[in-house]
C-alpha cells in the first residue's frame, strides 16, 4: 500500500514498510502520479491526454516516449500492480493499492462529515510544486487547490452552524479558524466578530475586525466594507461607554508640583496581561521585545523606570502643572494602572496640547491599551503613531517618539527597513537609553539576525546593569544563539543577585534544550513556589531519571492543554501562540505547525520567536513548516 499525502505537503510513503518512496522526485512523474490520484472523473485516464497534459510542445513520438519512460519510473518506484492498465490507450491507478489524503478529505465533504474533514485538512494541495514547461497541468493543479480551499473553507462554516445548533463552546475559535482558511470573506469575518462579541467579549471581537481591516489593507489595498465597518463601530461604542468612577483616587504626591487635573473616568475595569504589567517606557520595546523574550511560565518583577525619564529637561518643568500630570502619568504607568495612565496623560494633551513629554506618555500609553485589550489595534496604534508624531513635529529630539514609531512599523505593519531607520533615529538622539537598545535588539530579531541582537541587548544591560529585566534578555539571546553554557551561567548569576525574578523559567528552558530533564522540572517547581502557587509546585512531579522527566514534562503539557481547552470553554481568549507552545510541548507538529499559520493570521506580535527558538526545533524538518518559513511574511512584506 502507498500513501500519498498532499495536504500541506508532498510526500509519498510505503504504508507496509514505511519506508519513504524517495525515486518519485522527479517532477513529471510526481505530476503524473498527482493527476492519476486527483482528476476527474476518476478512474483511468487516456495516455494522448496525459501526454498533451505534460509533454505539449513535443511531437507525437516524443511525447509517447517521455509518457512510457515516466510510467516506467512510477513502476519501478511504487512497485507492480500501483499502476494499471487498459489495453493499449488507458493508465490509471489501482485504488486499492494506493491512499491519499486529498482524496478522503473529498469523500468526507461529500459524506457531509465536517469535522473529521476539517481535522484531515492538512494545507493546500501540494504546496509550492511545479512543473516548468506544462501549462495545462498547472492550470489544471491550481483548480483543484482553488477548488478543495473553498470546500473546505464552506466546510469550516458549516461545522460553525452544527456547533452553534448544539451549544458548543468552541464555535468561536471554530468560526476562527473557518475564516483563517479564507481570509477575504467579509461575511465570515463579520460572523466571527459577532461570535467573539457575545462569546469571549468586545476587545477579542475587536481584534478580529483589526485582523481583517489589516488583511485588506496588505493584500489589496482596501478596507473593510461599510457594512462590516458599521458592525465594529458599534462594538467601538459599547466598549468605550465609561462605567462609573473608580471609588479609590490614585494620588502622586510631589512636593515640586502642584496635583494634576482629575482624570477622566476609567473606560472598564480591565484584567491587564503580565505583558502589560512590565511594558515599562517604551512599547514597542514591549510589544516587539519583552512579550515573548521569556518563557510562557517565567514571572517578571515591574520595572524600575531609569531616572532620565522622570528627570525632564529644565524647559519642561517650568510648566508645573504639565509636569505634575506627567509625573502622575509615569507613576500610574509603573505601577500597572495603564488606563488611568492613558486618561492622565489625555487629559494633559488636551490641555497642554503643545507639551511634548505629554504626547510621548500618550502615544506609549495608546500602546499599552492596544496589548491590554482596552483599545483595538486599528485605533490604538493609529493614536499612538499620531501622538508620537505630534511630539516629533514640536521637539525632532524626543528619541522616544521615533522608537514608538519604529516599534508600530516593526511589529503591526512588518516594515522591517522603516522600522529600522526609526530605531536609529531614536538611539541616535540618546544613545544611552537602555531600552533604546532593547528596541534595536527586537529589530534584529525579526530580522532573524541573533548575534546583533545579542550585542544590542549587552550594550542595554551595560547602560543599566542594576536592572533585572536586562541581564534577563542577555541571557535569552543566548538561548536563541544555543549558547546553552553560557546562558545558564548568566541566569544562575541573576538567580543570585535577583532571587525573587524570574531565572528560574529561562533555566528551565536552557535544561530542557540540553536534555537535563531533571532539572527542567526542578526549575519549573522552584519558579512555581517563588510565584505563591504551591498547589501548581505539588503538581509537578519528582523524577527519579531524566528519561522520566522528559516524559512528565510531556505530562505537564498535556495538562496545559487541558487547561486551554476549559478556558476556552469558559468563554476566555486563549492565543494562537498558547495553543503552539502547548502542542510543542507533547511534540505535535501538525497541531504546532498550524496554530503557527494561526498566530500569523492574527499578526501575533510575536511571531519573530518562530524561526529561532529551540523549543521549535522539531518542527524544522517538516516540509509544511520549510514552506511557512520560506514565505515568512514581515521577510516577504519588507522587501
Amino acid at each position: 500500500m502507498i500513501e500519498l499525502r498532499v495536504l500541506g505537503t508532498l510526500a509519498i510513503q510505503s504504508r507496509d514498510g514505511g519506508r519513504l518512496v524517495a525515486a518519485v522526485t522527479q517532477p513529471k512523474r510526481l505530476a503524473l502520479l498527482l493527476y492519476l490520484a486527483l482528476a476527474e472523473p476518476a478512474g483511468l485516464q487516456s495516455r494522448d491526454s496525459l501526454a498533451a497534459l505534460l509533454w505539449p510542445e513535443a511531437d507525437d513520438d516524443s511525447t509517447r516516449h517521455s509518457l512510457r519512460n515516466t510510467l516506467y519510473g512510477l513502476r519501478q518506484a511504487l512497485g507492480e500492480g500501483v499502476i494499471v492498465s487498459r489495453g493499449e490507450g488507458y493508465v490509471g491507478l489501482d485504488p486499492a493499492a494506493i491512499r491519499c489524503d486529498a482524496l478522503e478529505v473529498r469523500a468526507l465533504l461529500a459524506a457531509h462529515r465536517w469535522k473529521e474533514a476539517l481535522a484531515g485538512w492538512g494545507g493546500d494541495l501540494a504546496p509550492g510544486f511545479h512543473v516548468s514547461g506544462a501549462p495545462e497541468f498547472e492550470r489544471w493543479l491550481d483548480d483543484q487547490r482553488a477548488a478543495l480551499r473553498r470546500a473546505i473553507a464552506d466546510a469550516g462554516w458549516r461545522r460553525v452552524d452544527e456547533m452553534e445548533r448544539s451549544g458548543d463552546p468552541g464555535v468561536a475559535e471554530a468560526a476562527r479558524r473557518a475564516w483563517a482558511i479564507d481570509p477575504t470573506n467579509e461575511a465570515g469575518a463579520r460572523r466571527l466578530i459577532q461570535l467573539l462579541d457575545t462569546t469571549t467579549g468586545r476587545a477579542a471581537a475587536l481584534r478580529a475586525y483589526d485582523d481583517l481591516a489589516e488583511y485588506l489593507r496588505r493584500e489589496f489595498e482596501t478596507v473593510p466594507s461599510a457594512e462590516t465597518r458599521a458592525l465594529a463601530e458599534r462594538l467601538s461604542a459599547r466598549v468605550e461607554a465609561p462605567p462609573p468612577p473608580s471609588a479609590v483616587p490614585v494620588v502622586v504626591s510631589s512636593p515640586s508640583a502642584p496635583a494634576s487635573a482629575p482624570a477622566p473616568p476609567a473606560r472598564r475595569r480591565l484584567v491587564f496581561s503580565r505583558e502589560a504589567l512590565i511594558a515599562g517606557v517604551i512599547f514597542v520595546a514591549a510589544a516587539g521585545s519583552l512579550v515573548a523574550l521569556l518563557p510562557a511560565f517565567a514571572r517578571r518583577s515591574e520595572p524600575t523606570p531609569r531616572s532620565g525619564v522622570l528627570e525632564l529637561p529644565p524647559r519642561y518643568r517650568a510648566d508645573t502643572s504639565a509636569y505634575g500630570s506627567y509625573l502622575r502619568g509615569i507613576s500610574l504607568r509603573f505601577r500597572g494602572k495603564h488606563a488611568e495612565a492613558l486618561d492622565t496623560f489625555a487629559a494633559l494633551v488636551a490641555r497642554a496640547p503643545s507639551y511634548p513629554p505629554g504626547l510621548a506618555g500618550l502615544a506609549h500609553s495608546y500602546g499599552l491599551a492596544v496589548m491590554a485589550g482596552l483599545t483595538p489595534p486599528s485605533e490604538g496604534a493609529p493614536k499612538a503613531e499620531e501622538a508620537a508624531r505630534r511630539a516629533i513635529a514640536l521637539d525632532s529630539t524626543l528619541a522616544s517618539a521615533y522608537l514608538i514609531l519604529g516599534g508600530i512599523e516593526m511589529s503591526w505593519r512588518w516594515n522591517l527597513p522603516l522600522a529600522g531607520r526609526l530605531i536609529d533615529k531614536g538611539i541616535a538622539l540618546d544613545p544611552t537609553d537602555a531600552e533604546g537598545h532593547v528596541v534595536r535588539a527586537a529589530w534584529f530579531r525579526w530580522e532573524g539576525e541573533l548575534d546583533s541582537a545579542l550585542a544590542e541587548a549587552r550594550t542595554a544591560h551595560r547602560l543599566d546593569p542594576l536592572n533585572a529585566a536586562f541581564s534577563e534578555r542577555v541571557a535569552r539571546h543566548l538561548y536563541f544563539l544555543r549558547r546553552y553554557a553560557e546562558a545558564e551561567a548568566m541566569y544562575r548569576r541573576n538567580r543570585r543577585d535577583y532571587p525573587f525574578g524570574g531565572p528560574y523559567g529561562g533555566l528551565a528552558a536552557v535544561y530542557r534544550a540540553e536534555g537535563r530533564t531533571r532539572d527542567a522540572l526542578e526549575a519549573m517547581r522552584t519558579e512555581r513556589e517563588l510565584k505563591g502557587d504551591s498547589a501548581g509546585a505539588a503538581r509537578i512531579p519528582v523524577a527519579s531519571s531524566d528519561t522520566q522527566a522528559a516524559r512528565m514534562l510531556v505530562d505537564v503539557s498535556r495538562e496545559r492543554l487541558g487547561q486551554l481547552a476549559e478556558a476556552a470553554a469558559r468563554g476566555e481568549e486563549v492565543t494562537a501562540g498558547d495553543w503552539v507552545d502547548a502542542y510543542a510541548g507533547v511534540g505535535d507538529v501538525g497541531e504546532t505547525i498550524g496554530w503557527i499559520d494561526s498566530m500569523q493570521v492574527r499578526r501575533d506580535p510575536t511571531l519573530w520567536s518562530i524561526p529561532i527558538d529551540p523549543d521549535l526545533d522539531f518542527i524544522r524538518r517538516d516540509p509544511r513548516y520549510r514552506a511557512w518559513e520560506a514565505q515568512m511574511p514581515w521577510r516577504q512584506a519588507s522587501r
